[in-house]
C-alpha cells in the first residue's frame, strides 16, 4: 500500500497519513531517514501528530503535544515524558518509485 510521495516529506517535518481506521504519521530524521508510526501516543492513546507543525523539539526529539511524552525519531523509543519507557508503534516500511509503501501485511516493528 502507497502511504505518500517521499517529495512531501522534508527534514525534521512530519507527515499524517491514513491507514484503514487508524492514522500514522511519518518524520524525515536530519540524516535524511524516513520513519513511520502509528499516530497514537502510548500514554493515554491519542494522536502525537496533530497537524499544527510543533511536533520537533530543538532537541532532535519529536514530542506529543497532548501531553509532552518525547521519542526518539528513529526508533520511537521513549525518552522522557509521561510515556513511562512506552514506545511508539512502529510501521514497516519501504522507499521505492519515489514513494513509502506498507510494507504488507501490516507489520508493527
Amino acid at each position: 500500500m502507497k502511504l505518500f510521495e517521499l517529495a512531501e516529506l522534508r527534514p525534521r517535518e512530519s507527515l499524517r497519513f491514513p491507514l484503514g481506521q487508524l492514522e500514522g504519521f511519518a518524520v524525515r530524521d536530519a540524516s535524511g531517514s524516513v520513519h513511520a508510526y502509528l499516530n497514537i501516543c502510548p500514554h493515554r492513546a491519542q494522536p502525537v501528530d496533530i497537524g499544527d507543525g510543533r511536533l520537533w523539539l530543538d532537541s532532535g526529539e519529536i514530542e506529543c503535544q497532548a501531553h509532552g511524552a518525547r521519542f526518539d525519531p528513529a526508533t520511537g523509543a521513549c525518552t522522557g515524558g509521561p510515556c513511562f519507557g512506552r514506545g511508539l508503534t512502529r510501521l514497516g516500511i519501504e522507499e521505492r518509485e519515489g514513494a513509502a509503501w506498507l510494507l504488507e501485511p501490516l507489520q508493527y516493528r
